[in-house]
């Protein structure tokens, strides 16, 4: 068995006849079926089933054409690893991740890529993380920022940040920033909030079930930006994750983390469907780790008075 016969194998399965693989291949249709006979022989199994119409996989076909995508895969991964070592790095990394660590991560990791690797170009998608595991899903982005429950069974996974939730609402002077509140006496307050695709508001709606507490979500929004005006200019509620220390407000909101039970999401690092072992999106990884390490937990709030005319 050799790589040959296995790219012979794959080309004939995918285009469904020896007539396109050979097209494809460049490769006289005889050339082909002796190679794929060997194959078959080796492996004392038919793989194919050849008819009027081209050829059908067996079920041992099937079997053999995953474990060969895999095989392929990793011969090109180790080709390009390889032919990269004396390379700069370079190229192109795609990264998808949550608005509210895009906000925070996004402009350190472009200054921090370019300044390291100048001839690499780093992209940035961002969106509610719904449709960020969407994206990753479809296997669209090298890399993917996604919230992952505890004892999850994603495969490479990189921790990354966790983010506390915090309330945020309009300032009303006289009153104590960044004051704490339990989860229970969110119950009073309405809120606009995302719809139930997105990590967040399944947090929330799993600790409202658990510990019975009905939230008066008043409004879906599944816009950061939006929420947060509505925020800032309506006087209205909502709940957001924040990465590393809250500020005690900004664009005169106020952060109010939530306690009794604390709430947290957690995000990893992921790479993409059957992208490479490559240095350049090695050294995203290696970026982003680094990030990671300098965003702390979030301190205990120090407790100040807003009045009207500070």
């Amino acid at each position: 068995m050799d790589i040959k016969q296995i790219s012979y194998f794959q080309a004939v399965a995918d285009s469904g006849s020896f007539a396109k693989a050979s097209e494809k291949l460049h490769i006289s249709q005889p050339a082909i079926s002796a190679q794929i006979g060997q194959l078959e022989a080796e492996l004392n199994t038919e793989l194919l089933i050849r008819h009027a119409r081209g050829v059908r996989l067996t079920a041992a076909g099937s079997l053999f054409l995953e474990h060969g995508r895999d095989i392929l895969a990793r011969i090109d991964q180790a080709r390009s690893a390889v032919a990269e070592l004396d390379r700069e790095v370079s190229g192109s990394v795609t990264i998808a991740m949550m608005t509210t660590i895009a906000n925070v991560v996004a402009p350190k990791l472009l200054e921090r890529a370019k300044r390291a690797y100048p001839k690499l170009d780093v992209k940035i998608f961002e969106a509610l993380s719904g449709e960020v595991t969407a994206w990753h899903a479809d296997g669209r982005f090298d890399l993917s920022i996604l919230y992952l429950p505890e004892g999850h069974n994603v495969s490479g996974a990189i921790s990354f940040v966790k983010e506390q939730l915090y309330l945020l609402g309009p300032i009303i002077g006289g009153t104590e920033l960044g004051k704490p509140i339990r989860f229970a006496e969110l119950s009073t307050i309405p809120l606009h909030h995302t719809s139930r695709i997105h990590a967040c508001r399944l947090l929330l709606d799993s600790m409202s079930n658990r510990m019975r507490v009905d939230l008066n979500i008043i409004a879906e929004i599944d816009s950061i930006t939006l929420l947060y005006d509505f925020v800032a200019a309506r006087n209205a509620y909502s709940i957001f994750p924040c990465v590393g220390e809250a500020p005690l407000f900004q664009r005169a909101v106020d952060y109010r983390p939530i306690v009794d039970p604390p709430l947290a999401l957690q995000s990893y690092i992921v790479r993409g469907a059957n992208r490479p072992n490559c240095r350049s999106i090695n050294a995203v990884v290696e970026l982003l780790s680094q990030l990671a390490g300098e965003f702390t937990a979030p301190r205990s709030i120090t407790r100040q008075r807003y009045s009207l005319s500070a």
